[in-house]
């Protein structure tokens, strides 16, 4: 029996031995790296022994949140039952969560501070993560460049490398060690000092870390090359510093056999090769200048928020003269406001132009009335025909053999439209103003008295000649009045209506002598209306008022 005690009591004593007699948390930590308000959030960790686990929320001023715990943990780990969010973390701060068994007491816990910033929980690291600097590299074509990423902390453990920010294909990056391995192609050094510039990213938890690095990518023969000028050109170079060096064009590092576009695209699409033409060519007004190309203007120029109406550009340009002059000194280069804001410029019609009528009607008769091309010609000396109506002006194409068709002439080697050397008029101008069309019967009376009585004889044909050099000195203007004015359209139309009654005598005329005669009377029908009569009237009056009083 006392051996049986004996062996009972040092079995006993040993299991003492091995057990501790406090089972400790050692770590824990947040499940995933955050938790959002619509998620639940869990710890896990690591403890010394086989205990219940708990963790106890505070927040920043000591305050109870909330507890988790673990009742039926295993050996040495402990991993706590799944909370909302939302039932411990109300308002944006730092809390402290403070993980212990039940053999020991909160305060000689283990403690970590989680962050929440109004939309997920996220433990707050108690290290700083950052690399280590990483200088700018240089190699050659199908050479490798080879470095080691590291961090600063090296007793930080996990962190994980990545490649960010346009890097150069085939670049690789070991995501555990931090090894970058890259060997450049023959199509990387295109040209002497291109450059590829991209980050160097670190990231354990939610902390992250970069670094930007360029690598220059040289061809074989292009790497860091001497200038070897001659003495002669240093003591010449000395002599002449005041005057302007002329301007290689295209510039030296330009393969003339490959597309200038292609220097262009890679100035716009890298940042590197634009850094290296910038610093190694100022001289140069831009990578369009260097390769021999025309600059295209911007549309919408600079300025230009094209969240904004456009329209509104040329508003202000137009009312605010401050506004006028200060995008007419700045952007010289738009030949308007409407080009630099990206709107089709609208098209002025000229004075005379009536926007009821069809435009082609001026341009027919600026190319069949020699009079009417005459006057266009002599009033709107600074605008086309098509110009002045708001026509695009066509374009006469020669004829496959050489020879200019029908109303056409061969002038410095292009078909031009010459106007006929028509006997008829022009259009009465102040009528067809006067009764809104020129498809007025009163428009077409007129007309038709022109061209079948008057322009059939020699005496007629004279009469309109000068007629047309008087008439068409002073309506168009009289037109444009009417236009204007409506009480004044209203006038003329009363006014000329004897005249269109006097002139119907005409349509009898059919020989020299009968256009001569009835023309002599319309003339002197029109003088005793328009003069005489009212001459008479008034002086009727005139002698009246003289007998009364």
């Amino acid at each position: 029996m006392s051996t049986k005690l004996g062996i009972f009591a040092v079995i006993s004593l040993s299991l003492l031995m091995l057990t501790p007699a406090y089972a400790n948390v050692v770590s824990f930590s947040l499940d995933k790296s955050f938790f959002t308000v619509d998620e639940s959030f869990s710890f896990s960790g690591e403890q010394e022994g086989k205990e219940i686990v708990y963790v106890i929320i505070r927040n920043s001023n000591g305050g109870f949140k909330g507890m988790l715990s673990d009742p039926a943990p295993g050996q040495g780990e402990f991993s706590v039952i799944p909370r909302p969010v939302e039932n411990f973390f109300t308002s944006q701060g730092i809390y402290n969560a403070t993980a212990f068994t039940d053999s020991q007491k909160e305060d000689e816990g283990v403690t970590i501070k989680i962050e929440y910033d109004g939309n997920k929980i996220f433990e707050v690291p108690d290290f700083v993560l950052q690399l280590k600097p990483i200088s700018d590299k240089e190699v050659d074509e199908l050479k490798t460049v080879s470095f080691t990423a590291s961090i600063t902390d090296s007793s930080v453990e996990g962190e994980v490398y990545s490649l960010e920010k346009n890097p150069p294909s085939d670049a690789t990056i070991n995501s555990s060690t931090g090894k970058f391995t890259w060997t450049p192609s023959g199509s990387h050094g295109n040209n002497p000092g291109a450059e590829y510039t991209f980050d160097i990213v670190v990231t354990k938890g939610s902390q992250t870390d970069r670094d930007t690095i360029t690598i220059t990518v040289n061809e074989p023969d292009a790497v860091n090359p001497e200038p070897k000028p001659e003495p002669e050109e240093k003591t010449e170079t000395k002599q002449t510093t005041d005057e302007p060096k002329e301007l290689e064009i295209p510039a030296p590092f330009v393969d003339e056999t490959k597309d200038p576009q292609s220097y262009v695209d890679r100035y716009n699409d890298e940042a590197g090769y634009k850094k290296w033409f910038d610093d190694n060519y100022p001289e140069y007004s831009s990578i369009y200048q260097a390769v021999g190309l025309e600059e295209p203007l911007e549309i919408p120029a600079p300025f230009v928020d094209e969240t904004k109406d456009p329209q509104s550009y040329v508003d202000r340009y137009n009312d605010e003269a401050g506004y006028k002059k200060w995008f007419d000194d700045n952007y010289p280069e738009y030949s308007s406001i409407y080009q630099a804001v990206g709107l089709e410029e609208p098209k002025i019609l000229a004075p005379f132009v009536d926007p009821n009528l069809d435009p082609q009607y001026y341009v027919d008769r600026y190319n069949n009335e020699i009079t009417y091309k005459d006057w266009f010609d002599k009033t709107y000396p600074e605008m086309t025909i098509y110009e002045a109506v708001g026509l695009e002006e066509p374009e006469v194409i020669e004829p496959e053999f050489g020879e200019c068709g029908e109303g056409t002439k061969l002038v410095d080697g292009i078909c031009t439209v010459i106007p006929s050397e028509s006997k008829r008029g022009g259009g009465c101008l102040i009528a067809t103003a006067a009764y809104g069309s020129e498809m007025a019967p009163q428009v077409q009376f007129l007309r038709e008295i022109r061209d079948n009585q008057l322009m059939s004889t020699n005496s007629g044909a004279s009469f309109m000649t000068g007629f047309n050099q008087v008439y068409y000195s002073f309506s168009p203007h009289v037109a444009d009045m009417q236009r204007e004015n409506p009480m004044f359209k209203e006038a003329i139309k009363i006014g000329i209506t004897p005249l269109l009654s006097s002139l119907s005598i005409m349509e009898y005329a059919e020989s020299e002598s009968q256009v001569m005669g009835y023309g002599i009377s319309v003339i002197l029908i029109n003088i005793g209306m328009y003069f005489a009569a009212p001459a008479m009237l008034f002086f009727g009056i005139r002698k009246l008022r003289r007998v009364r009083f």
